[in-house]
């Protein structure tokens, strides 16, 4: 088993090399492992691997900050609300697994036995996670020159897709849906809704309320995504129902 996490190692290696990761400044190799462990594989090797939703929570808070930083530096005659709109769009789910399968970093994931026969490495939740954990080791260990050059070469380069398809997440169309009918902004209640052994919180589960009453509810791995899947339960109950965004 030694031999097979050594080989783990040096696999992830010659991976983040062909992404010009500066892998020559590498000084912490378990935490670049650590990078790559879903927590399903975690599960099956409790004695061997701990999960990257630690480094996952990392990468989250950086990729944000230094996708503000472009599109601030970048487009300096737009709107806050636009470039609220721009960031928001970036760091979907979606979008973050597209970029995951683009690097081929689904292939590279450590899942459990369960999650290769369920199709794990096409779940945009895993992938998506895999990637901020994966911008989170390299800020903790490479620093931040090495993280903003993979954000801007992997994340960052998105927007043209965007800017020619541009989406709005579920929670701005509610938002402009409960500001049209009730000229307020819905609230957002985040609940720590399952937590591990070790006190970590695993999944959080989100309510929106409007003028005191729950109108949605959904979970997520962390507080933003619980949010963003609760918003779009919430839309597509509304757009059932007869109810649209506005344009």
């Amino acid at each position: 088993m030694f031999d097979q996490v050594i080989k783990k190692k040096e696999d992830i290696v010659e991976y983040m090399k062909k992404l010009l990761i500066p892998v020559e400044d590498i000084q912490d190799e378990e935490l670049m492992l650590l990078a790559f462990v879903h927590k399903s594989y975690a599960a099956d090797y409790k004695d061997l691997y701990t999960h990257n939703e630690r480094l996952e929570f990392v990468g989250d808070g950086i990729l944000g900050a230094v996708i503000n930083k472009l599109l601030f530096i970048n487009h300096r005659n737009m709107a806050e609300s636009e470039l609220t709109l721009y960031k928001i769009a970036l760091v979907r789910e979606e979008i973050l697994a597209e970029i995951a399968k683009d690097i081929h970093l689904n292939e590279m994931v450590f899942i459990s036995k369960w999650e290769e026969k369920t199709q794990g490495r096409q779940k945009d939740s895993i992938l998506s996670d895999a990637l901020e954990a994966l911008i989170g080791y390299i800020y903790i260990d490479l620093g931040i020159d090495a993280t903003e050059q993979f954000i801007q070469k992997y994340v960052y380069t998105k927007l043209t897709q965007i800017e020619k398809n541009p989406v709005k997440s579920y929670k701005t169309m509610i938002q402009e849906i409960v500001q049209k009918e009730h000229k307020i902004v819905p609230e957002y209640k985040d609940i720590e809704y399952v937590i591990d052994e070790k006190g970590n919180v695993t999944e959080y589960k989100s309510e929106i309320y409007v003028v005191g009453e729950k109108i949605g509810e959904w979970f997520g791995s962390n507080k933003k995504k619980a949010q963003e899947e609760a918003a779009k339960k919430c839309y597509d109950s509304l757009a059932h129902s007869g109810a649209r965004a506005t344009k």
